[in-house]
């Protein structure tokens, strides 16, 4: 690819459409990409265009960026995005796809090889390996502070911001990104506010005149897609639906997750960052990787947004290590 040339996607599936970018040519060997939590497919803008070879896919999962919320009353269990990764595949008639994934996507993904390993040729993961656990005694106490959560839920009260400027200093602040990197992800992660910057409506004014998957088809669209600049000016809101903030009700063990982890069979790339995420203790990060029959781990000093921060070295060790599993 070596350009940052994309066109936007809109992917309809059974129970909501799903938003995505996609780079390169759709005639070379798919790479699906799955983006962190509140993060979007943005946060694959400066890594995508360094994967030569590849048509690169980055979707925005359900809830975040530019992709359907789920319906009111219904939250984001971790097997529902399960559930949609491979309807995506199906949708795109994929019969073997490479996965990529940063944090939770990587969760995502390593975890849909576990489920699935006849449909993935290659796991490239970033920051993640599995989701998040918890020991068996904290059980009651997770379903606890996930049932309160959902009980007093409001969406009420949503962040507005004057400007965009404002809203990546926001992001800034609150997820120790540069400015730059912290662009790729809020351009695609606000809305416009109808009306009083004060009051609470909200209006999804994205303009998207870009492709439609329908059933094998595509549309072609010019790729385009900003924010309706006859909105802008009463203030921005975050684009993310605000339930996915709601504690998971239930999470597994480790000894659960080993179970998944070692069905894995896909050969993997796991590349992680120095010093290490808090809630990626090398002692568990160990102990999962040991799980792999076939992976190669790439420790750099960064960030835990490594691949926007700084996408040349994380593209060197994922170009590297397919082409060296490239039969």
């Amino acid at each position: 690819m070596n350009d940052t040339a994309f066109k936007e996607l809109r992917i309809p599936l059974r129970h909501l459409t799903l938003a995505a970018k996609a780079w390169g040519n759709p005639a070379d060997p798919p790479i699906l990409a799955v983006h962190g939590w509140l993060d979007n497919a943005g946060s694959f803008d400066r890594l995508a265009p360094l994967l030569d070879g590849h048509y690169l896919v980055a979707v925005d999962l359900a809830g975040h960026g530019r992709s359907d919320h789920r319906p009111a009353g219904t939250w984001y269990p971790f097997a529902d995005y399960l559930d949609d990764i491979g309807k995506l595949i199906k949708r795109f008639g994929w019969p073997s796809v490479d996965l990529l994934g940063h944090s939770l996507g990587a969760a995502l993904v390593s975890t849909y090889a576990a489920i699935c390993p006849q449909q993935v040729r290659r796991l490239l993961l970033i920051e993640g390996l599995g989701p998040l656990t918890q020991s068996a005694d904290k059980t009651l106490d997770q379903l606890r502070k996930s049932h309160a959560a959902r009980d007093s839920f409001t969406s009420d009260g949503l962040r507005v911001f004057a400007n965009l400027d404002e809203a990546i200093a926001a992001r800034c602040h609150s997820g120790n990104l540069s400015g730059q990197a912290a662009r790729s992800i809020v351009e695609r992660g606000v809305k416009a506010v109808a009306g009083n910057p004060g009051g609470s409506g909200i209006d999804s004014t994205w303009q998207v005149p870009g492709t439609t998957l329908t059933g094998l088809d595509i549309r072609s669209g010019d790729g385009a897609a900003c924010l309706d600049t006859r909105q802008a000016s009463a203030g921005l809101s975050w684009s993310s639906d605000p339930q996915l903030t709601v504690p998971s009700s239930t999470r597994l063990t480790e000894d659960q997750l080993a179970d998944v982890l070692a069905a894995i069979v896909a050969p993997t790339c796991l590349i992680l960052a120095e010093p290490n995420a808090p809630y990626m203790p090398p002692a568990m990060v160990e102990n999962r990787i040991a799980l792999l029959g076939e992976i190669e781990v790439v420790r750099m000093t960064g960030t835990h947004h490594l691949h926007l921060e700084e996408p040349q070295p994380v593209a060197t060790a994922l170009r590297e290590f397919l082409q060296r599993h490239s039969s």
